[in-house]
């Protein structure tokens, strides 16, 4: 989808810090606050790619989860079909060194930049002219970073009982955000906690114990597992992609 982005955008990067070298004044701040930010935006576009995203809506969900990312205006549906246009605002920090290699100045500089994903190539504009407005409102998700040691605490002796495991779970006081399923069968209980469409964490209670399981990146793709408890119960539990 994004294919052969890692190199427009480095064509980009380099043609906007000539124009700046060039035609702009000279001001070593900016400039730094530019290639702070356009890392940032290389950042967001990776996870479009390694996220398989296509569609307008998730494109925006993605690149708000940054906290120095805001989306200004998305045009289009999908990368493939009409193709999407987004402008995004981005914090990127300045510094200016001197050469004896002490800090000069330095400051937080708001950047934009246009993406164009599809529908045939993808481009990018680094530094472009900020456009009016306030940016989407966007929740940001939960994490189940550092969960996993709680939950296999949690688990630890519990019969598999599913109202002794969702008790197990409750008392974690996990974020509400987090959605969590639990699901008893023949003498099992399996776990399900999905924090985001990639942070996932499954768990089987029987009764020589709990085993977690973290699903990877491939498998939880869209078409691929679902994050669900019925799958901590069946054969695919703990199986690594080939």
């Amino acid at each position: 989808m994004v294919v052969g982005a890692g190199l427009l955008l480095a064509v980009a990067l380099a043609g906007g810090g000539l124009w700046h070298y060039v035609d702009g004044p000279d001001d070593p701040i900016h400039d730094s606050a530019v290639a702070d930010a356009a890392e940032k935006v290389d950042r967001v576009l990776f996870r479009f790619e390694y996220d398989h995203l296509y569609q307008a809506d998730k494109y925006v969900h993605s690149a708000s989860q940054d906290p120095d990312v805001a989306v200004l205006s998305v045009t289009g549906e999908t990368h493939w079909g009409t193709g999407v246009t987004l402008v995004l605002r981005v914090m990127g920090h300045g510094v200016e060194i001197g050469a004896d290699g002490s800090v000069i100045g330095e400051r937080d500089e708001p950047i934009c930049f246009r993406l164009q994903l599809g529908p045939e190539d993808d481009s990018r504009d680094d530094d472009i002219e900020c456009p009016p407005g306030d940016p989407f409102e966007v929740t940001q998700d939960p994490s189940l970073d550092g969960v996993d040691e709680q939950l296999e605490s949690a688990l630890r002796g519990v019969s598999p009982d599913e109202t002794a495991v969702r008790a197990a779970i409750d008392d974690l006081k996990l974020d509400p955000a987090i959605t969590q399923e639990v699901t008893a069968q023949g003498g099992r209980v399996g776990v399900a906690l999905r924090a985001a469409q990639y942070d996932c964490i499954l768990a089987r209670v029987t009764a020589k114990g709990a085993e977690l399981w973290r699903p990877s990146h491939t498998q939880l793709a869209p078409g691929e597992l679902p994050c669900a408890a019925r799958i901590a119960l069946s054969s695919m539990f703990g199986r690594n992609p080939r």
